[in-house]
């Protein structure tokens, strides 16, 4: 009953995570990118809250790291997301969803360059097949206009924050819950975001109630409810062996796409999607058992 249980768990945070990707999409018809990431996270700082308080027995976390969590979470919430909204406003969620599956190989530069790992030759071969194959999966685009290459360009650039996050936040879940880390970095993501109050108040009035819908569904399910189920897996499952499972995120993002948004993507965007994932896979599979990746309990990013 226990391993069901970590399954239905992994299986639908799996789901709710690689729904965000859609769910942007959704929001962008009536909120602008800003005003879309601060009032999913008003939502998921609320739930976060209340997950928090009902926290059994967690360890309180001093004030000088609430406030490490809340910087860390300007970048890993509030820029990340900015990034990721203004990216989809020309490019779909499957190939997204497919940049930032990148996050892993993203992690294991940011780890050569600040954390002076020395990555094996056959581990650099993975990340240069993984970078290969999202430049096919950009160029097998039916619409590759310089609006698509610069949104494609700036989810990259929430990839390295992603990678960043994913990176900094080792420290404090080796000695604190996730979720109360989660918590904290999700409050200093909104708190960040709230510089597009002024958008937000002007465009809720006149929104579409699905695009509202989108954003509040993402605030409470991708952002709250997922982390507190990956945390579950976390508990039960090594962090290797769940994040094993996040390779699937971009093939269940893209196969939402094309049902709920009708989004077709080529055979060669597609290819390219799949030899950035196995990319990506080979570096990290490589590189399980050094230092930064082998130790990091991390709680992957979304949507």
């Amino acid at each position: 009953m226990g391993s069901l249980k970590v399954h239905c768990a992994l299986v639908l945070t799996l789901l709710f995570w690689a729904s965000a990707f859609v769910g942007i999409r959704v929001g962008l018809t009536a909120y602008s990118p800003g005003a879309l990431a601060l009032l999913r996270f008003l939502v998921a700082s609320f739930a976060m809250a209340i997950i928090y308080f009902y926290l059994p027995a967690k360890k309180k976390i001093s004030w000088s790291e609430r406030l490490q969590l809340l910087l860390l979470g300007v970048a890993g919430i509030g820029i990340y997301n900015i990034c990721l909204n203004y990216g989809e406003l020309s490019v779909s969620a499957g190939v997204a969803s497919f940049i930032i599956g990148l996050i892993p190989v993203v992690t294991i530069v940011l780890s050569v360059l600040f954390l002076h790992e020395r990555p094996g030759s056959a581990v650099w071969v993975g990340i240069l097949i993984s970078f290969m194959g999202l430049l096919f999966l950009i160029l097998g685009e039916e619409e590759r206009s310089a609006s698509m290459i610069s949104g494609a360009l700036v989810i990259l650039i929430a990839t390295f924050m992603g990678a960043f996050y994913t990176v900094a936040q080792k420290r404090y879940l080796r000695n604190y819950h996730p979720v109360a880390v989660t918590a904290w970095i999700i409050w200093g993501g909104t708190f960040m975001l709230l510089i597009f109050s002024p958008q937000l108040w002007q465009e809720i009035k006149i929104a579409s109630q699905e695009a509202t819908f989108a954003a509040v569904y993402m605030g409470v399910f991708p952002a709250a409810f997922a982390y507190v189920g990956w945390s579950y897996v976390l508990h039960h499952w090594s962090a290797y062996k769940a994040s094993m499972y996040l390779y699937a995120l971009p093939l269940l993002s893209t196969f939402m796409g094309f049902i709920l948004l009708h989004e077709e993507s080529s055979v060669l965007s597609l290819c390219g999607g799949v030899i950035s994932l196995t990319g990506a896979l080979l570096a990290t599979r490589l590189r399980v058992s050094q230092p930064v990746l082998g130790q990091v309990e991390t709680l992957p990013k979304n949507g």
